[in-house]
């Protein structure tokens, strides 16, 4: 059982993380607004927004690509040679991440109406704790 435990947690740190990086692939290499994006901006501004928003879509991006890399890291280094900090590190790495873009988005949908997508990052930390809680149940066996 502490096998497949191990395993588990291996396995959905390891989708986060992937997750992660191509997420930043798509928003550091976007040609245009998105969608739920451009929603959010007065048509009069988009054109005098493009700039910003293109550099800002980088940074997102760029950092999301770095976590993501990181957090694979981290569980396939380690978090598997039994470094007893490294899951509580990515899982936390990764709930701030997760926890700044979910009040973002959630903001940006108050202050504009534009849609979001804030589920996504609820999913995403309700894997990181489930990756966590199977690390932690395979540790204490």
């Amino acid at each position: 059982m502490r096998t497949k435990l191990q395993w588990t947690s291996v396995i959905l740190f390891m989708a986060v993380s992937t997750f992660l990086v191509a997420f930043g692939l798509l928003y550091s290499n976007v040609n245009d607004l998105l969608w739920f994006h451009a929603a959010a901006v007065p048509p009069e501004a988009l054109e005098k927004v493009r700039p910003l928003y293109f550099a800002l879509m980088k940074l997102i991006g760029g950092a999301s690509i770095g976590l993501g890399i990181l957090g694979g890291f981290v569980v396939l280094g380690p978090m598997r040679q039994g470094v007893p900090w490294a899951a509580t590190f990515v899982s936390l790495t990764y709930w701030i991440a997760f926890g700044v873009a979910a009040f973002t988005a959630i903001r940006l949908n108050e202050l504009t109406n534009a849609p979001v997508a804030w589920y996504n990052m609820a999913i995403l930390s309700a894997l990181t704790a489930a990756a966590y809680g199977a690390h932690t149940l395979a540790s204490r066996r």
